[in-house]
């Protein structure tokens, strides 16, 4: 279903908290199913996953179908996936290993057209839905369609979060809390309270700035906490381990009603 509204970015912009999760399984078919479990977005995952342009396009497609936004994280700072995921129709893009306020800057250019930034412009995509329109700015080609987002997990990245968070086209600053706490020396342990102090901070800093903070969460009592502190964009877990864990959970079912064999 090829639209040209961005129902996700609406709710961000009337201040619903939003969720879904993170896509590291290329399939479309496994896609159709978490969309439809009712998932505000799915992030197609190009960094961890194992997406290529063509399996991009059918997972695109397979969320859109049933009205959940196709969110794309691109393998780093790269105009060309950058490129592609948009011409592809995707409704954000999240761009990783942002090191500091000017690639994080160049980055939300990269998603622009003139004289925004520097996206280039091909009308015949499905996002311009194959006609050759005669404007780059209606519908999914419009600046204001798609998503912006950074991750901030390095060090170099915090300490400049307040130039980044001052960058207008930016809409969402996910907090990448594993590799943050890594790049601070605290070993992938997230629950320590000077980083949970260091996440407050950023979640203030990125609400007062009128953007959307991002955050993993792997619970209910994730999903709580991080609603409370004010965390609107919130992803649950990641397919494969939704898939495992429901796995793991059949098999202990089995083994506990056989115990008596």
């Amino acid at each position: 279903m090829l639209t040209s509204d961005n129902a996700l970015k609406l709710k961000l912009k009337k201040g619903y908290p939003v969720i879904g999760t993170w896509s590291i399984i290329s399939s479309p078919v496994v896609v159709e199913i978490l969309a439809l479990s009712g998932f505000d977005f799915l992030i197609l995952d190009m960094e961890h996953g194992i997406y290529d342009v063509t399996s991009l396009d059918s997972c695109i497609r397979a969320c859109e179908a049933v009205g959940c936004s196709p969110i794309v994280r691109v393998p780093g700072m790269n105009l060309s996936a950058i490129q592609s995921a948009l011409d592809l129709g995707a409704h954000g893009i999240i761009v990783p290993q942002i090191d500091g306020y000017d690639s994080a800057s160049e980055s939300i250019s990269m998603m622009k057209f003139y004289p925004d930034g520097n996206r280039g412009y091909n009308p015949f995509t499905r996002a311009g839905f194959y006609e050759g329109g005669n404007s780059n700015q209606e519908g999914k080609f419009k600046n204001d369609f798609s998503l912006s987002s950074v991750i901030i997990e390095s060090k170099s990245a915090l300490d400049d979060i307040d130039l980044i968070l001052n960058i207008k086209d930016l809409d969402i600053v996910y907090i990448g809390i594993y590799d943050l706490s890594v790049a601070l020396g605290y070993k992938g342990d997230v629950k320590g309270q000077i980083l949970l102090d260091i996440l407050n901070m950023l979640i203030e800093k990125i609400n007062n700035a009128g953007k959307a903070a991002g955050l993993m969460v792997r619970c209910k009592e994730d999903i709580a906490n991080a609603i409370h502190r004010g965390v609107k964009f919130l992803v649950y877990s990641v397919d494969t381990s939704l898939l495992i864990s429901a796995g793991k959970e059949a098999v202990a079912s089995f083994k506990s009603a056989t115990a008596t064999f």
